[in-house]
């Protein structure tokens, strides 16, 4: 399974250091050494319009599945249903908004994945959007400091004899962690976030690099500091980092950072390992192997 052509929608209002440390009377070095962020973007158009602006650069012929990712909940009307119409894809086959946190992502290449396998897709277009900033109460520095708007849009086709393997840790003594209020905004202990991610994300590394060798790391950019933590452990392998001048991007950190090292080129999904931590708290990875493996 590979990315044949990808696309992002980055919104154009920027919400820098400078402007934060303002509003909550501290220093731009204060915000920067505890995220390693420099800068996020704020959208002004809702979630499908992001994936919509994302997706309409992509050349779709024979698209025949679309995958819809986001973090922020179930839709009435799926927006993989208005999609089909707005990008005005003829072939239908199959379609689903997946909702499953920060690692949605990871959720819908593993779908991806079975629908390959079991022939129910011919070339699935996965979008990814995320609109944080709607999430972040404005008071709260602890998360306004770190979420960040964007979207992404990649078509994926099937034809390396390769199929993934997706593994999760759980552990729901971390839910309230990272999770929503009555007021569907973000809360977070950032110290508990911390550790789970570290922790689980080495272990899980840890694992892959066991099994298949060494591969690129494409982490959810969650927090510099986190990222720096688990990269100490495998000095000699190459992590993709995006974070100081995108943010936290949610579920769209890892398709971003994917478009932002690449560009809009054949990506070879084998030669990586890609490892996100969400709410819940939940860390989800997938990496490649050959059929014969």
């Amino acid at each position: 399974m590979h990315i044949s052509q990808i696309n992002a929608y980055i919104p154009e209002e920027i919400l820098d250091n400078l402007t934060l440390a303002k509003k909550f009377d501290v220093t731009e070095d204060w915000i920067f050494k505890r995220t390693g962020i420099k800068k996020r973007y704020i959208s002004n158009i809702d979630i499908f319009q992001m994936g919509m602006k994302a997706a309409e650069k992509l050349d779709l012929t024979d698209v025949d599945t679309i995958l819809f990712v986001s973090s922020t909940g179930a839709h009435y009307i799926p927006f993989y249903v208005k999609a089909f119409e707005k990008l005005k894809i003829k072939k239908l086959r199959y379609g689903i908004d997946i909702s499953n946190g920060f690692v949605g992502f990871i959720t819908s290449l593993h779908i991806a994945g079975v629908m390959f396998k079991e022939k129910i897709a011919g070339k699935i277009l996965i979008i990814v959007s995320e609109k944080l900033s709607d999430l972040v109460e404005s008071t709260d520095i602890n998360t306004a400091i770190l979420f960040s708007d964007a979207a992404v849009a990649m078509v994926l086709e099937n034809h390396d004899g390769y199929i993934c393997d997706h593994r999760v840790i759980y552990d729901s003594q971390y839910l309230d962690a990272l999770n929503i209020n009555d007021n569907k905004k973000i809360i977070m202990d950032g110290k508990r976030v911390y550790k789970f991610a570290v922790n689980n994300m080495k272990k899980m590394i840890n694992q892959y690099i066991e099994t298949y060798g060494k591969k690129i790391i494409v982490p959810h950019q969650a927090n510099k500091r986190i990222l720096e933590s688990v990269k100490k452990t495998f000095e000699d392998i190459t992590f993709l980092n995006i974070i100081e001048e995108y943010g936290n991007t949610g579920a769209a950190s890892i398709p971003l950072t994917l478009f932002k090292k690449y560009g809009n080129t054949k990506i070879q999904l084998k030669d990586h390992i890609l490892i996100s931590v969400g709410g819940g708290m939940t860390t989800s990875a997938i990496t490649w192997r050959c059929i014969n493996e």
